[in-house]
């Protein structure tokens, strides 16, 4: 399947406007609240590339980029383990706020163990922002300390979340129906 034919069995649910417009959001409430401190910045690949790639540019404060693989789905299924691909030097992490940029929060077991390990590895305070927030019938083990946009419980790709591989460079947010 090709991006033309997954968007044809589609609907859309975020426009890349509305999407621009949440991120310039998202930035607005990290400035506020990181104002004057320096922080180390994990996007968590590789969902989260487009959408820290519009966010970081937008932070005034002091940042350190690095970033974090770690998935806990193969194949577009979740699986029961975090399997982490890099994990940034711990010199970036001991004593620093911690901002995790991800694409999407959807049941919260990914980034909560990301959040868990960047405390044992000594961080001072670990924030999360996500692009989106998914609205599901279970509690989460985490919340979002800066979010743009709920979506649906339905599995949503474009803007740097993937269908079976493709569609994480379509500018918009789309549910597969």
């Amino acid at each position: 399947m090709n991006t033309k034919e997954l968007i044809s069995k589609s609907s859309l649910i975020y426009s890349n406007k509305q999407i621009g417009n949440a991120i310039v959001n998202i930035a607005d409430n990290c400035n506020s609240t990181l104002r004057g401190e320096e922080v180390t910045i994990l996007p968590v690949m590789n969902g989260a590339l487009i959408f820290s790639g519009q966010l970081i540019p937008r932070l005034n404060f002091n940042c350190v980029l690095d970033y974090i693989h770690a998935s806990r789905y193969s194949n577009n299924q979740g699986q029961p383990t975090v399997n982490w691909i890099y994990k940034p030097k711990k010199d970036l992490i001991k004593d620093k706020i911690v901002l995790v940029i991800d694409d999407i929060l959807d049941e919260g077991l990914t980034l909560n163990d990301i959040k868990k390990n960047l405390i044992d590895m000594g961080a001072k305070q670990v924030l999360i922002a996500v692009l989106f927030d998914k609205k599901i019938d279970k509690i989460k083990p985490i919340k979002a300390d800066f979010f743009g946009l709920e979506v649906p419980d339905a599995y949503v790709y474009g803007f740097g979340l993937d269908f079976k591989g493709i569609g994480r460079n379509i500018p918009h947010l789309y549910a597969q129906k």
